[in-house]
């Protein structure tokens, strides 16, 4: 069954007059449940309406500037026009004359039926129930500033991301945001909020209300019925109500609003001058990351194109993102704490330790036994705490990391598990990445990058298998078996969001490969690259075919694998001896 959208009232065209009894009845009965229950069947070319002309004229009574409404195809052989008097024949033509030409028929001319399978049933059978409140039927659409929404639920992030990627898709906004009128307190839409947010829309079509005119539909809350005076109290200052705690509509329903309406592109001069008000500032202001062509790996028809992360000004890595957005959510819910706990290869660690000393906050880090000496003097220099654990992964950790936070009352944010990773790329880093290529007049054809928690990678599959559906191939790298490369791990050690996704191929790299492809690039570019970039380098040249578009995903910089390198090069000095 098609969703019901809402339409302006007065933009639809009745072609029939109304029973002033029956009418009277209507508006009564209406006024009395507050809510209109069904939807009503219109043309989508003409906006003529087929049936529901009663409720249409009852809602315009009602002072109602929206009814919501299920558009069908009047031209379809699946739709006929009968009539309920004898003798009088009826046709399609007719039904759209009397509508644009005003001149109605009387009462209960018509009859549309719809065909369901083999039999013929009243169209009135494809009128969705909605219970749409008289409140949001009576409010105008306004474009408010999202900054200025406020929340009073959180939200599951897998309920978000089918609605980020249909507005991605489509390129229109199909649900508006119900406020009330007084707070800004959101009252329903919070996944399109989300959305909205991660495509980082300034505005968003609103529905302003009165939240004491409406019924508050409490949904899986296990405190019993939820006040519009607790709802309020948690968009306010309180804390965040469960996931899908309550509603208003009984089922959503839609509007149409060009995205890019939403969403403008401001130019900042400040920032082009690269002038920032603090360090943090200079993250998040200092994106997007350069896309820089690898002029050795590119040939005739096909360009390469390398995401250089090492730009980020704490960790030099891809892990300033995360760690920015896992404290930024922490501070939004009132969750920060005094000391961070964290399990990290190096990069996460030092992004966290480097803004909680800006909010003067302190780290408490936890590395594995494999990882190059080299990060504890840097996280050391940061003024982290640092304690080696006997593991070979940094996942391996996380158990022991969770129970001692827990034990002395610090915040673990979990790189591994927190959302917050997720969302850092899917509203900065895969974006950036679309737009780069697009300021060229170009299309990826296959984006590669390491997989270590699989945030990045599942965030740009995300977004550009949402985007541009199979035409862009995915890949992503993870050590050969046995192998440790810094910063990636095997699929099978457990990833989160690589199952919310999919990739076309995933390719094994040994530790030696991902080293000599550093080096090649070192050489060849200029660029010294970590040993995961190493590795996505290796990757590209297993699977690269000569025609195409080619991201590689450069994680951060090749400084703090010094202890790899002098490995590297005294095995080439031996070897060459």
């Amino acid at each position: 069954m098609p969703q019901a959208r809402l339409i302006e009232i007065e933009k639809l065209r009745p072609h029939e007059e109304t029973d002033p009894e029956h009418l009277k009845e209507l508006i009564q009965q209406i006024a009395s449940d507050k809510t209109l229950k069904y939807a009503i069947v219109v043309d989508e070319k003409t906006n003529v309406i087929l049936d529901g002309e009663h409720r249409y004229n009852a809602l315009k009574s009602l002072g109602c500037r929206w009814i919501p409404v299920v558009y069908v195809d009047y031209e379809s052989q699946n739709i006929e026009v009968h009539t309920w008097r004898n003798n009088h024949p009826l046709t399609k033509k007719d039904v759209i004359g009397a509508a644009l030409t005003g001149k109605l028929f009387p009462p209960k001319t018509s009859k549309h039926m719809i065909k369901n399978s083999d039999n013929l049933v009243h169209i009135s059978s494809i009128e969705k129930r909605v219970d749409a409140p008289l409140e949001v039927l009576k409010s105008k659409l306004e474009f408010v500033e999202m900054e200025k929404v406020k929340t009073a639920m959180q939200t599951d992030m897998k309920d978000v991301l089918p609605v980020y990627a249909k507005f991605l898709k489509t390129g229109v906004v199909d649900t508006p945001l119900i406020v009330d009128e007084k707070t800004n307190v959101l009252l329903d839409g919070y996944e399109a909020f989300q959305a909205l947010d991660l495509l980082s829309a300034q505005k968003a079509p609103t529905l302003k209300v009165d939240i004491k005119n409406l019924e508050i539909k409490t949904l899986n809350l296990p405190l019993g019925n939820l006040t519009s005076e607790t709802l309020l109290e948690a968009g306010l200052k309180g804390a965040k109500l469960p996931p899908k705690s309550f509603a208003i509509l009984t089922e959503p329903v839609g509007i149409n609003i060009s995205l890019e309406r939403l969403v403008k592109a401001g130019k900042w001069n400040r920032k082009a001058l690269k002038v920032y008000n603090s360090p943090l500032e200079l993250l998040y202001e200092g994106w997007p990351t350069p896309l820089v062509r690898l002029n050795s790996l590119s040939i005739a028809q096909r360009s390469v194109w390398a995401k250089l992360e090492c730009y980020n000004p704490f960790s030099n890595s891809i892990k300033d993102r995360v760690g920015w957005y896992m404290i930024k959510e922490a501070l939004e819910k009132g969750e920060l704490k005094k000391v961070l706990f964290e399990a990290t290869s190096t990069n996460t660690g030092i992004a966290l330790t480097s803004i909680a000393n800006m909010l003067g906050a302190k780290t408490k880090l936890y590395v594995p036994m494999t990882v190059q000496r080299a990060s504890d003097i840097y996280l050391e220099v940061l003024g982290a705490e640092v304690v080696r654990l006997p593991v070979g992964l940094t996942v391996e950790a996380l158990t022991q990391v969770d129970a001692e936070a827990k034990a002395h009352g610090a915040l673990h944010l979990n790189q591994f598990e927190n959302d917050a990773n997720l969302k850092a790329h899917l509203k900065h880093t895969a974006k950036e990445i679309d737009q780069q290529l697009a300021s060229l007049g170009l299309k990826p054809t296959c984006i590669i990058g390491g997989l270590g928690t699989s945030g990045h990678m599942s965030a740009i599959s995300l977004y550009f298998k949402a985007k541009y559906g199979d035409d862009v191939k995915i890949v992503g790298v993870q050590p050969a078996q046995n192998e440790v490369i810094p910063g990636i791990r095997r699929i099978e050690t457990g990833m989160k969001w690589i199952h919310w996704t999919s990739f076309d191929q995933i390719v094994d790299v040994k530790q030696q490969e991902a080293i000599e492809a550093a080096v090649k690039i070192a050489r060849k570019e200029g660029l010294l690259i970590g040993l995961s970039s190493g590795a996505v380098v290796h990757a590209f040249q297993k699977i690269a075919e000569e025609k195409g578009v080619y991201v590689l995903v450069f994680p951060d910089s090749g400084y703090k694998y010094t202890e790899q390198f002098e490995k590297h090069l005294t095995k080439l000095e031996g070897a060459s001896n």
